[in-house]
């Protein structure tokens, strides 16, 4: 009502004051104002009334779940959740909120936490048994298991009720079909990982815990993609801690953030604060943080089209036909780089810390010997910390460098092979929505986002080639000034790496 007394206001606002978009035409009659003010008016409210069907339906599990938790002290008066499709949903406004507003308070007790669920009986057997936990979340999937074989005895139930009965989205159950519109793809390794993870794990406390093992693998997966899409992590009374919140974990993910949420000791609870203004009717989202692509693809099953954090891998080497290998795999072995003769690098499109330890690594394996000697000699650091040693290994000579490039370039390119569709394929089948379903939208998201990382380094080794080939350092800065400021990212390199160099070379020459 209030948002429909404010929207006829508006109507009757604008046509008491004139609308200078109209100027030039008849003016509207009243008839034709009051028929536009109801069109919209009703158009509002129908939309409303479906969006809110979730929580205006006592039969909805969701509505439920809502009764509970105002019951029991939750606040979100100026929420409703908006279902899409079945397996789509998010959180709306209910009016328009102001900046720094709470929007949602979920008092401790509704809030499934480790500890709790470490404390509980199956908790208490799965320490007793001695076996390890790999993963924190099991402990929760544990108790989440425990709690649904309750059914409705368990405080939880309205909760337990409303998550989802399958992750169709999820690509651990895709079929062969989209799997192979993954060809190429390091999320592969992902996927197969996080089966293999979940299944060793499974056994491993089944083995030991008879009423664990009743659960079954396939409700054991269930629970941890339930936490795995859930969780926030809390601070509880000094105490870190995991934990499943109702209502909060419906929100959708965006960058940057709408909001910011927290657990406060002083209110015994978990709150939802606005970061900005949020209109009637919009969507209120929350952020998963900044992630590659593949950690959204494999744990939540969706993947952002644009994402200036997605990764890909490389692989490089240590030649053995290198004339110097054998002392090259000395130093490696001395500072405990395992394995030396081959690595894989998972990096993103930038001059970052883990590009840094490719580059390092590289650097160090294109070494003539002289400035393998040089190295070595500076190189009296602790050994605890190999990753350390190669983010800080600077480039000793072009030559060094240029031959760096171009090995970081054949390991972007043959990666790139790998793959059965180009950039180009890709962006055409998303421009025209030339795919099945969401989930093989999803896959082409996924390959897409990697392909240009990849090609990203190819042209970082191309331009970065053409910029050490000059001999003076006025002809490299006149390069430079033409170039830069183009892709912040390459600016990085051009700043950190090759502008000292340029200038190293220039006063030796």
């Amino acid at each position: 009502k209030i948002a429909a007394t404010k929207r006829n206001n508006r109507i009757k606002k604008s046509a008491k004051n004139g609308d200078s978009q109209r100027k030039g035409r008849a003016s509207p009659t009243c008839h034709e104002l009051l028929g536009e003010a109801i069109a919209r008016v009703t158009g509002f409210m129908n939309t409303l009334r479906l969006d809110q069907r979730i929580e205006a339906d006592k039969k909805d599990p969701f509505f439920r779940m809502v009764t509970w938790l105002k019951e029991g002290g939750a606040r979100f008066p100026e929420l409703y959740m908006r279902r899409y499709r079945d397996d789509h949903r998010g959180v709306h406004a209910l009016t328009n909120i102001d900046p720094q507003k709470e929007i949602l308070y979920v008092p401790l007790k509704f809030i499934m936490t480790s500890e709790m669920a470490k404390s509980s009986p199956i908790g208490k057997s799965i320490a007793l048994s001695k076996v390890e936990v790999e993963s924190s979340h099991t402990w929760l999937a544990a108790f989440l298991l425990s709690e649904k074989a309750k059914q409705k005895s368990s405080f939880f139930y309205p909760y337990i009720s409303i998550l989802p009965e399958t992750f169709s989205t999820i690509p651990l159950f895709f079929k062969q079909d989209l799997l192979d519109e993954l060809k190429g793809s390091f999320s592969l390794e992902k996927i197969d990982r996080r089966n293999e993870h979940l299944r060793k794990e499974f056994d491993a406390i089944a083995a030991k815990v008879p009423e664990f093992k009743k659960f079954g693998h396939d409700a054991f997966v269930w629970a941890r993609l339930v936490i795995i899409t859930r969780i926030f992590g809390i601070v509880v009374n000094n105490i870190k801690t995991d934990g499943l919140v109702p209502y909060a974990d419906m929100l959708n993910h965006k960058l940057p953030r709408d909001t910011a949420w927290t657990y406060q000791d002083t209110l015994k609870g978990f709150t939802i604060n606005t970061c900005r203004p949020i209109k009637l009717g919009e969507e209120v989202f929350d952020s998963y943080g900044r992630k590659c692509n593949h950690r959204f693809f494999v744990n939540y099953g969706f993947a952002l089209t644009e994402n200036e954090d997605n990764e890909a891998v490389v692989t490089v080497r240590l030649k053995s036909s290198d004339p110097e290998a054998s002392r090259k795999a000395r130093i490696f072995q001395n500072f405990l780089v395992r394995p030396y003769h081959e690595r894989s690098y998972q990096i993103p499109a930038k001059y970052d810390q883990k590009t840094r330890a490719l580059f390092g690594f590289l650097r160090l394996c294109k070494m003539n010997a002289k400035e393998l000697l040089a190295f070595a000699g500076e190189r009296k650091m602790i050994r605890h910390d190999p990753e350390a040693l190669l983010e800080n290994v600077l480039p000793t000579s072009k030559r060094n460098e240029l031959l760096v490039l171009q090995e970081v370039q054949q390991a972007a390119e043959t990666a790139m092979s790998a793959f059965s569709t180009s950039i180009e394929t890709d962006e055409k089948l998303l421009k025209n929505k030339d795919y099945k379903s969401l989930n093989h939208r999803n896959c082409i998201v996924m390959r897409l986002g990697e392909k240009k990382v990849l090609q990203w380094f190819i042209d970082l080794a191309d331009r970065a080639t053409r910029m050490l080939e000059y001999r003076s350092f006025l002809s490299f800065a006149s390069h430079a000034k033409a170039i830069m400021h183009q892709d912040t990212e390459f600016d990085v390199y051009v700043e950190k790496v090759l502008e000292p160099l340029a200038i190293n070379e220039s006063m030796l020459l």
